[in-house]
């Protein structure tokens, strides 16, 4: 997950480079070795939807290839950022919604290209739901949280794609009956818990 500090950090960088701009939506580039030393390797592109610079695309070069993609808007807030691996594979999405709460999406990816992992912040920046996929496709497991911990339903899959178990959460306790299948999707047994302990 992209944390705060990291955000900001990033902000900075682009605050400290030197920027050209860039005329009809075209990409300048702007070599970091001019702003600091020693020489990093990392070079900048921007490109510039309107003329005050605030809404645009900073993209980031290690050694020529591509490294990450921020999207920003409305006064320079961050909207979205993608991160590459040195083969040039997406490793992982972020979207903000809100930036002052880290409200948003946090996506990562097998190197496939397939989703692998998502997370949800809701308005008090804690994760709500999480879902994971397996790397052929398909969904692994879903799960929901309140206040930072696990609520509600959860279901966990097989890769044919069949229900695996599934069942209820409270405050992070199973909760209710949990159901247990094969993976042709034939209910196996049922268990009841009480506060994560198995009742009768």
């Amino acid at each position: 997950m992209i944390t705060k500090s990291a955000l900001l950090a990033a902000f900075a960088l682009v605050v400290t480079c030197q920027v050209s701009k860039a005329q009809d939506n075209s990409f300048s580039k702007v070599d970091d070795s001019a702003v600091s030393k020693p020489k990093s390797q990392l070079t900048y592109e921007y490109q510039y939807l309107n003329d005050d610079h605030t809404e645009g695309v900073e993209k980031s070069f290690l050694f020529g290839k591509l490294k990450t993609e921020i999207h920003f808007k409305e006064k320079g807030k961050f909207q979205a950022a993608k991160s590459y691996d040195t083969k040039g594979n997406l490793i992982k999405t972020d979207t903000i919604v809100n930036f002052n709460k880290l409200v948003g999406t946090t996506t990562t990816y097998y190197t496939n290209g397939k989703p692998k992992e998502m997370e949800h912040r809701d308005d008090s920046s804690s994760v709500d739901w999480y879902a994971a996929n397996f790397e052929g496709g398909g969904r692994r497991i879903i799960i929901h949280y309140k206040n930072g911990k696990r609520n509600g339903n959860t279901t966990e899959y097989n890769p044919n794609g069949t229900v695996k178990e599934t069942g209820s959460y409270l405050n992070d306790k199973r909760e209710g009956v949990f159901k247990f299948y094969d993976v042709r999707g034939q209910l196996i047994t049922s268990r009841k818990f009480k506060a994560d302990k198995v009742v009768k």
